[in-house]
């Protein structure tokens, strides 16, 4: 029996390897911006509330300057999330679509869930700004985006289990339910919350670097910056041989046994080494300022991102191959014109964000201070 629904009979009008590069592209890109915002967004709340009870001014100016900006992450996070998932339900979404539909409830939340989310992290903007306590706001915003990042980790697994769904259906047919018996669930989750402390801690150090803030702070926000870099990049190297270990035997066989993924694993836990030295340096040398550090910890950061993006591809592909589902095996009609059309568009649209992007970080504005 086919556990899949029947495929479009529209052929794909570009490769699936096209598809494919823009999908990680665009998914590293989106992943970073959730590292920054989840992991920002803990660290704020938690100096908010440390520094104002113990009075410290550079916990204090060093979480105001990181609720500042939160708002921002999260139109990165929102713009750079659906690039993606439009590339991910061409490739698989017979897969993607059913189970969005088993957990339908949770997943149109999801928009409603973000919409609070925003609203919450501008009030600590604004009361960041004014030196008002909001700490506990931090929390929960914090707790509603650890929700919707749960959400989503339970509709990347369930995809991958065609042979529950009908089950799940037949018990739930509204959408209220979650993909709670998969042992995958938690060790994702955790692998990709643990990992948002760290890729935070390069913004941390890359924040540390502006001069419009105290120096208390800015010593603060590199030190800590690189420590939990380091910190929590050794934790997420402990959590990956989990996440590994949770998936089914035959996952890790074809993994195993694939030389891409083995070097795209190998790759990605060099630059988590390298990730960690950095990060030591960084906390070493807090006391300078030094661009070429930062920059560095930043480009490794997306690299190993990136290499992360391509292993979770295979695990994808590999499961959906045990049931039947190869995203390689598609018709595809390639008009060139119209892809060559996209393309254009599509590198101008990410030369506009990376301008966008540049130029909030130049600005120069006025001298920081939130204690």
């Amino acid at each position: 029996m086919d556990l899949f629904p029947a495929v479009d009979p529209i052929p794909l009008p570009a490769p699936v390897w096209l598809f494919k590069v823009l999908h990680s592209a665009t998914l590293a890109l989106h992943f970073t911006a959730v590292h920054l915002l989840v992991g920002g967004l803990a660290m704020a709340a938690f100096w908010a509330l440390v520094g104002r009870m113990r009075g410290d001014e550079a916990r204090l100016n060093a979480s105001g300057a990181l609720a500042y900006r939160l708002p921002v992450a999260m139109a990165y996070v929102i713009n750079l999330g659906v690039p993606p998932l439009l590339f991910a339900q061409v490739l698989y979404g017979r897969a993607l679509y059913t189970s969005s539909v088993i957990i339908g409830l949770y997943w149109i939340s999801v928009v409603f869930l973000v919409i609070a989310a925003y609203f919450v992290l501008y009030m600590m903007a604004k009361r960041a700004e004014n030196g008002v306590a909001y700490g506990w706001l931090g929390l929960i915003a914090l707790a509603i985006v650890l929700k919707v990042a749960v959400i989503y980790t339970n509709n990347m697994t369930l995809m991958l289990r065609p042979d529950a769904w009908i089950e799940m259906y037949r018990n739930n047919p509204v959408g209220g339910q979650l993909n709670g018996d998969d042992p995958t669930v938690l060790p994702r989750w955790l692998f990709m919350m643990i990992g948002s402390l760290g890729v935070a801690g390069v913004g941390l150090i890359l924040l540390g670097m502006k001069t419009r803030l105290p120096a208390s702070a800015t010593l603060l926000l590199r030190r800590r910056g690189g420590l939990a870099l380091a910190a929590f990049t050794l934790l997420q190297v402990a959590l990956a041989w989990r996440v590994l270990a949770a998936q089914p035997e035959s996952v890790r066989t074809a993994l195993a046994g694939h030389a891409f993924y083995r070097l795209v694993a190998l790759l990605w836990l060099a630059t988590a080494v390298l990730l960690v030295a950095l990060g030591l340096f960084a906390a070493v040398r807090a006391a300078k300022r030094s661009w070429l550090s930062a920059t560095l910890c930043g480009a490794a950061a997306f690299v190993n991102i990136l290499l992360m993006v391509l292993f979770r591809d295979g695990i994808r592909d590999m499961a959906l191959l045990q049931f039947g589902y190869d995203v390689w095996a598609r018709e595809i009609n390639t008009n060139w014109a119209i892809v060559m059309l996209f393309l254009a568009l599509f590198v101008g649209a990410a030369g506009l964000v990376a301008w966008m992007a540049a130029v909030t970080a130049r600005a120069k504005g006025v001298d920081e201070t939130y204690a």
